[in-house]
């Protein structure tokens, strides 16, 4: 499993914008996408300034750079850039997923554990 994550500063003027736009556009796109795991839209509460996290979960690598391609998140992409969002660039991680408390990417870490033994 690959996890896709973003940081996004917003503009104070525009975030119950973004956040609307995060709701009804991002997570529509992604839920259309062949691959997508799950995804998370996270504010992030202390922050002094609006700061916006997004963690999306793609199957593996080749669902993720499928999906960079598809036209649904293309879309959703040129309108996030119109919409004129964010403060500062997005910074962009893409992420292996090792272990976790549930789901596939702790079985499989537990099953490969079991063969070093």
């Amino acid at each position: 499993m690959f996890a896709h994550i973003w940081r996004m500063r917003a503009r104070k003027k525009r975030t119950k914008d973004y956040e609307t736009f995060g709701r009804q556009v991002t997570l529509a796109a992604l839920q259309k996408i062949d691959g997508c795991q799950q995804a998370y839209f996270i504010k992030v509460f202390e922050a002094r300034k609006p700061d916006y996290l997004w963690v999306v979960f793609w199957r593996d690598q080749k669902a993720l750079e499928a999906a960079r391609t598809n036209p649904a998140w293309r879309d959703q992409i040129r309108k996030f850039e119109a919409g004129k969002f964010y403060k500062t660039i997005p910074l962009e991680l893409v992420c292996e997923c090792l272990c976790s408390f549930g789901g596939s990417a702790a079985r499989v870490a537990k099953k490969n554990a079991g063969r070093a033994a």
